[in-house]
């Protein structure tokens, strides 16, 4: 067995698929190459639960992408999870067949609970302060996370039925973007999220970081903007602004780039019923998620095997 090896994390969101490389190293873990692609998989899930055969295809043809990179980099460990569309969704055996083969290694569908731990774990694994009490928000494709804990150690790990790409087809639909339409989804989303928070706020928090793509997506509004923090009053102008431009067309105005700007609105609707539910000042955009947990995992499980 090599000394350092290659390791594989995939993570097929409702949104995107992710595929990380990465090699062991005596500290730790070296990322060799990332690879994402939006495959919408959200997109696809029918009233009745089932995911139609487009959202499917559009999964089989990523993963055979990602199976060709596999034996380029020819990891020692491979490990891939799926998350909330296959967890919902009732033709899930069928569609794992077809992945499985298209990919050519085992598919986990994993809890919501262990996605949380998972993005808790790549999000604060490089802390400076083991001690520090953490806030991590992941807004998914068909879930959210809400993960508090101290260090590197979750304490209260939830997953919400709520994401961007579901929000988005459920209130920003044919790309219109009005004050009462955000309205509406924010509200929902608070419903979701207002019966949690005196359990976050009893629990507290010193900082909290944003793990998935509609930060990023601020991320770039905030350049574009000259601004320098992602507070909540940023995150209202954000807001403010997409109602003002009117359409999901127009939303490359505010600094997006063409792959963020399809579930902006969504995402940002829920972040926004994060932040008023739950007080929050600032977000942070965290260094890891779920991939880069999956990796911490693996080598973990190496250590323990060697041990």
């Amino acid at each position: 067995m090599p000394e350092h090896p290659r390791i594989a994390a995939i993570d097929l969101g409702s949104n995107s698929f992710h595929l990380l490389i990465a090699k062991a190293t005596s500290r730790g873990y070296r990322i060799i190459a990332r690879h994402r692609q939006k495959v919408r998989l959200a997109d696809g899930l029918n009233s009745d639960l089932t995911l139609n055969d487009a959202a499917i295809d559009r999964g089989v043809e990523c993963l055979a992408n990602f199976a060709k990179l596999l034996n380029d980099y020819q990891p020692l460990q491979i490990r891939c999870v799926a998350t909330a569309t296959l967890r919902k969704a009732c033709n899930r055996q069928t569609i794992l067949k077809r992945f499985e083969h298209a990919l050519g290694t085992p598919i986990d569908i994993i809890s919501g609970t262990t996605e949380a731990g998972l993005i808790y774990q790549g999000a604060t694994a490089e802390l400076a302060s083991q001690r520090s009490a953490m806030l991590v928000l992941d807004i998914g494709g068909a879930s959210t996370e809400v993960i508090a804990g101290i260090g590197t150690e979750p304490h209260v790990l939830k997953s919400l039925d709520m994401g961007c790409v579901v929000w988005q087809n459920q209130f920003f639909k044919d790309g219109q973007i009005t004050e009462a339409r955000f309205a509406a989804a924010i509200d929902q989303a608070n419903q979701l999220i207002a019966p949690l928070a005196s359990t976050y706020q009893t629990h507290g928090w010193d900082t909290v970081c944003g793990a998935s793509g509609t930060f990023r997506a601020l991320q770039d509004c905030l350049r574009h903007a000259q601004a320098e923090t992602m507070s909540a009053a940023f995150i209202d102008r954000c807001q403010a602004r997409a109602i003002e431009l009117g359409s999901v067309e127009k939303l490359h105005q505010m600094g997006l780039r063409d792959d963020r700007i399809a579930v902006f609105c969504g995402g940002l609707a829920i972040l926004s019923a994060l932040q008023k539910s739950l007080a929050i000042a600032t977000v942070d955009l965290a260094q890891g998620a779920l991939r880069e947990g999956l990796v911490h995992t693996m080598l973990a499980e190496r250590k323990r095997s060697l041990a």
